[in-house]
């Protein structure tokens, strides 16, 4: 026992280094993980101006700052992991920020409103991925008392509850000012104009409208009326500044002056002037079983000039999932367009396009994506 304890206290070289090591260890982990939630505090977060000028002056006039309560919940509660290996995770992936720091990416206010929907994008995608796990670190469905809630939130709520929504799916903006949604599908949508006007149509060629386009009966200047986005139109005449289409759709008894994409749904595919009503060509006729309407399907040869038209569907239908996503989730989840049926469509974007800052254009497009996609129509190509 003696040479035991001899040895103890005289240490060779390589215990001693393993203790020396395991010391050193210890303080490096101290000061690892010290840094590390140091950099969580709201003064570390608002040290540089583009955040302390721009969303912590916004962050600061919401409840989540101050309230009735005293609870407080700063950046790293909203924005960074409990967890501690979801939070070393966080931290490696934000050192990107130091490259846009040094290169300057938003040190105006003007950088920084351009780029501010891209960042919440980024943002609300993170947060809808990982099921607002930071936001449910303080608010639980299970400890909600829904009798102290108003009853239109307490539904809400609850149905959220019942089918697996995120938090982030309804509430955006509560804690910093809400971006301009419409500067990314409108720069997209210019995008797309180039590419129209690029476009060389040829006779036999299907094309489909981007947005309105104005027509002209046969080869005259007289107006045929005007074409609707996403509608499907059949080259048959090549000039320099006029396309001759063959249209085709169907007419609902009662509203002639109304063509549509579909039999038996009301998808808008133009609206046609007298002089157009009387030179159409019926190709077919049927009834509706539904609703027992007698619905007229005919061809019509317009006048166009080109510019307006892209040859397939598919980057109209982006562009309106973009804008879809961009400006209904502001209010609530996304509802996917099988969620109603092609004519309630119509209803449902009447009633809400108030509360957006969408235009007439952007509207159209919206809602024949929508019925393109509802869940009585099998989707179009």
């Amino acid at each position: 026992m003696t040479s035991i304890w001899s040895r103890l206290a005289r240490p060779g070289p390589l215990a001693l280094a393993l203790v020396l090591a395991a010391i050193g260890g210890a303080v490096a982990w101290g000061g690892f993980n010290t840094a590390m939630h140091a950099t969580n505090s709201l003064a570390f977060c608002t040290s540089c101006h583009a955040m302390r000028d721009n969303v912590y002056q916004e962050y600061k006039t919401t409840a989540h700052y101050t309230n009735r309560t005293g609870v407080r919940a700063v950046c790293s509660d909203c924005h960074v992991p409990r967890d501690w290996s979801q939070m070393l995770i966080c931290k490696v992936t934000a050192t990107k920020e130091l490259y846009h720091w040094a290169i300057g990416s938003i040190d105006t206010r003007e950088k920084f409103e351009a780029k501010r929907h891209e960042l919440a994008r980024h943002e609300w995608q993170r947060m809808r991925a990982n099921g607002s796990r930071e936001c449910r670190n303080c608010h639980a469905f299970e400890a909600m008392d829904f009798h102290k809630q108003t009853a239109k939130a307490a539904t809400a709520m609850q149905e959220a509850s019942k089918a697996g929504k995120t938090c982030i799916d309804c509430h955006k903006g509560i804690a910093h000012k809400m971006p301009d949604v419409t500067a990314g599908h409108r720069k997209a949508f210019a995008a797309l104009q180039v590419d129209a006007g690029k476009l060389a149509a040829a006779p036999g060629v299907t094309l489909y409208a981007i947005g309105s386009v104005p027509l002209q009966l046969g080869d005259s200047d007289e107006s045929a009326g005007e074409l609707a986005a996403s509608t499907a139109v059949t080259v048959r005449a090549v000039d320099h500044e006029r396309l001759t289409l063959e249209l085709t759709g169907w007419q609902r008894e009662g509203s002639p002056e109304l063509l549509y994409q579909r039999f038996g749904k009301r998808i808008l595919a133009a609206t046609l002037t007298e002089p157009a009503r009387a030179r159409v060509e019926t190709l077919q006729i049927a009834t509706d079983d539904d609703t027992g309407d007698q619905w007229t399907q005919v061809r019509l040869l317009v006048g166009a000039a080109p510019g307006r038209f892209i040859s397939s569907r598919a980057p109209l239908w982006t562009l309106a999932a973009r804008i879809e996503d961009d400006n209904c989730t502001l209010c609530h989840a996304l509802k996917p367009p099988g969620s109603a049926k092609a004519d309630a469509w119509i209803g449902h974007l009447n009633a809400m396009k108030r509360l957006t800052a969408l235009d007439g254009e952007e509207v159209a497009l919206l809602r024949a994506y929508l019925q393109n996609h509802a869940k009585d129509v099998a989707p179009a190509p």
